[in-house]
């Protein structure tokens, strides 16, 4: 089961369907953990997709560490702000859904609109958002940490609400998957470490590290897989199947 945790982790955390919102419903009804116990657990398991992010895009880490240009520390900048922003909004948010164990299916259907509208707003267009990373600025920095932030509610998906407002704000659909992802790492180890320093850390035994490498390895390929369609498809009709697979969990949820 700890494999099928991990796989699912990695597989789900690029799309616009919640990893953390579905692995809590799938470990309290199937393995039987308390909800509380299961949203931690959920938090750790994005130790792997982090560090899979980490390995995709270590040359563009190794740049923005070590800054050789106004590019790279704009990028450093940005990243820094989106962290903190995050940390200041996700922080409270998880804490309440730690309490009243909520799940945020209305929202996750608004980015399921969200991306369709996008697509269907590029499509009558027949042009793509033409920015890139490049002309990211620190206000779009807040904005971004404060998208990120609420997908700290389980069942708010990080990948879709950051990508879909980096797309209405005229980004290419790589440029826009590649931004969510970086900005994926620093908020994947910092929730870690914030947890640890609150809850304590997890253990640390065979099926959580089992269910960590799973998790690294399938967001690794899923990752590679999205960045490859996003180059190759046409990207209006990419959002909407992504928006109507954000949907899906609130469909039935309705039912």
């Amino acid at each position: 089961m700890a494999l099928i945790v991990g796989l699912l982790q990695g597989a789900l955390e690029w799309l616009p369907i919640s990893s953390q919102g579905s692995l809590v419903l799938l470990m309290v009804a199937l393995l039987g953990l308390d909800p509380v116990d299961a949203l931690s657990l959920s938090v750790y398991l994005h130790l792997g997709t982090g560090f899979a992010a980490l390995a995709y895009f270590r040359r563009d880490i190794m740049r923005i560490l070590r800054p050789s240009s106004e590019i790279d520390q704009q990028m450093f900048r940005f990243l820094a702000i989106v962290t903190v922003v995050t940390g200041v909004v996700g922080l409270p948010l998880f804490l309440f859904a730690r309490m009243a164990s909520i799940y945020g299916e209305t929202l996750l259907g608004l980015t399921g609109v969200a991306l369709i509208s996008t697509g269907m707003v590029e499509r009558t267009a027949r042009r793509r958002g033409t920015r890139t990373a490049e002309t990211l600025s620190l206000g779009e920095g807040t904005l971004l940490g404060v998208v990120q932030g609420f997908s700290a509610i389980p069942g708010v998906s990080r990948s879709g609400i950051t990508t879909s407002t980096l797309m209405l704000r005229g980004f290419s659909g790589e440029a826009a998957f590649r931004i969510s992802f970086l900005m994926s790492i620093p908020a994947a180890f910092a929730a870690a470490v914030g947890l640890a320093v609150i809850g304590g850390t997890p253990p640390l035994g065979f099926s959580f590290l089992v269910a960590v490498a799973a998790s690294f390895f399938s967001a690794l390929f899923s990752m590679d897989l999205l960045l490859r369609l996003a180059r190759r498809v046409r990207f209006w009709s990419l959002c909407v199947v992504l928006g109507v697979l954000a949907l899906l969990p609130l469909t039935l949820y309705l039912l």
